[in-house]
């Protein structure tokens, strides 16, 4: 996605880690067996360890879909950049500098890394959630290409 504003292009990149897709259908069968259970174990004490059984189901599976979701918009990271210069952002990483300060730009060969250098040891790490490209990050390379190759022109 980019946006233009008074003649700066600015681009913005989230890459986020898949869906756990097994995680989320496995919390959603576990909430509605647990609500079935406790609905047929609720009005007589004899069916007592049927509703226990039933409402520990649904807790646990409400718990493992929050926790998926928690998971994805925990893990995303967040990359702007501007003609000026970039940002990258995730969890437990800020880092950020100016296209006139790098140095040099490499990449994985399979293109689910990105190292944008600046000077001999500041570096700022740019990898693909899951470890597997995608065209988000291909996007994101042939950005940063582009705009290094506009500031060597």
């Amino acid at each position: 996605m980019t946006v233009s504003s008074h003649g700066d292009s600015v681009a913005y990149y989230a890459l986020r880690p898949k869906a756990p897709v097994r995680a989320v259908v496995l919390a959603a069968v576990l909430a509605i067996a647990g609500a079935v259970l406790c609905w047929f174990g609720w009005p007589e004490p004899r069916n007592l360890p049927l509703g226990i059984a039933g409402a520990v189901s649904a807790a646990v599976g409400v718990a493992l879909g929050i926790a998926a979701v928690a998971f994805v918009s925990s893990g995303t990271l967040h990359i702007v950049l501007s003609d000026d210069g970039f940002d990258v952002s995730g969890p437990g990483y800020h880092k950020g500098g100016a296209w006139i300060d790098v140095t040099g730009v490499s990449a994985t060969p399979d293109g689910s890394r990105l190292v944008i250098a600046q000077g001999l040891v500041d570096r700022t790490f740019i990898q693909c959630p899951g470890g597997v490209a995608d065209e988000r990050m291909r996007a994101l390379t042939l950005d940063v290409s582009a705009r290094l190759a506009e500031r060597a022109a």
